[in-house]
């Protein structure tokens, strides 16, 4: 009889109920200005002043991180391709509430835009986990994220140009990884035309995080509590580190943004876009004994816009767009180059 009951009070539940595979769009979508979301895109890149212009790469000398130049003829100006997708996989509805798998990720790179068209690197990264939300207003997501710097082919044979007399293959070359961290996200949508969102990511108690000046000593080898991360990850580079940083570091990445959209008839809305990056890593000053609980986190932004277009409720959505950023190079392993720049170009999707 209770149950009989409890299956009549809910009918009108299930009757409400919806799924929808491999929806159009996902609920959480990326964001616009966000120089390392999973966007496709093909931008020209700027850099606006001698001093952001990336030049050198950073490897271990004497116990120390140094950088060392790649090239004898800085250029400023780059091709930044990314191919990149955010997908929802199973969606669930019902009522108000809506939640669905997803995964996201891509490839990003930078070519000089003269001369050789020589690669700077390839940043690779990837996303998975739940979306869901609230009330068509509140979005939320939790998952996991990785990201990695790899160093371009092209750089390191110019690099070993520059510098002949370098011990090239006994050379350790520091990249920037984060392998994996937890990421969680919320956004919100009180009108139409207004996005405001915030992220927080933070590395796992077993994630390879370098380079090692920049891992957390809470981190672990995976399996192996005994063996702490820090340490092993600065002897693989040849380093040592004589402090102990507190359990309050750990390589955190706080974002926060807004977005602002102005529907033009039916073709498309303009938009205005603004995006925060705060990396605790800045604390390290990015070398071995550099950490101080002092030291300011570092802070890179991007701001700017463009034209979303609306051909056919088609998605993902295509648009023209132009940023200036300010801070690190929108390179992985470049992540100690800092400057302004501006970026024009076409993305897709996000």
């Amino acid at each position: 009889m209770v149950v009989t009951l409890l299956l009549f009070s809910l009918a009108p539940l299930f009757s409400k109920v919806e799924f929808t595979l491999m929806p159009k769009s996902p609920l959480f979508r990326g964001y616009l200005a966000d120089p390392y979301g999973p966007s496709s895109k093909f931008h020209l890149l700027f850099a606006q002043t001698q001093a952001s212009i990336p030049t050198s790469a950073l490897i271990v000398q004497g116990g120390q991180y140094e950088e060392i130049p790649f090239t004898n003829e800085p250029q400023s100006s780059f091709y930044s391709l990314k191919a990149g997708a955010n997908v929802g996989l199973l969606r669930l509805k019902v009522d108000f509430f809506q939640v669905e798998a997803f995964i996201s990720g891509g490839l990003h790179t930078a070519f000089e835009l003269h001369g050789d068209s020589d690669s700077l690197g390839y940043d690779g990264f990837y996303s998975f986990g739940i979306n869901i939300m609230l009330w068509d207003i509140v979005t939320l997501k939790g998952g996991l994220h990785h990201f990695s710097g790899h160093w371009g082919d092209e750089m390191l044979l110019n690099l070993a140009q520059v510098n002949p007399t370098l011990e090239f293959w006994e050379t350790t070359f520091l990249e920037y990884t984060r392998d994996n961290s937890w990421l969680l996200s919320i956004a919100i949508e009180p009108l139409s035309l207004l996005r405001l969102y915030s992220t927080i990511e933070i590395p796992m108690i077993n994630a390879f995080v370098r380079p090692g000046a920049h891992t957390p000593f809470r981190n672990h080898y995976p399996g192996q509590s005994e063996t702490n991360f820090h340490t092993y990850i600065t002897a693989g580079e040849g380093t040592t580190t004589t402090i102990v940083y507190p359990p309050s570091y750990r390589a955190l990445r706080i974002q926060t943004g807004a977005e602002v959209k102005v529907p033009l008839f039916s073709i498309g809305s303009l938009f205005l876009a603004g995006d925060f990056q705060f990396h605790q890593d800045g604390q390290t000053l990015h070398q071995i004994n550099g950490y101080n609980k002092a030291n300011r986190w570092e802070f890179t932004f991007s701001v700017g816009g463009g034209f979303e277009f609306n051909i056919d409720q088609v998605e993902p959505k295509t648009r023209l767009e132009i940023y200036y950023l300010n801070g690190r190079f929108p390179m992985l392993n470049y992540f100690t180059q800092r400057g302004h720049y501006l970026t024009v170009g076409i993305a897709i999707g996000g």
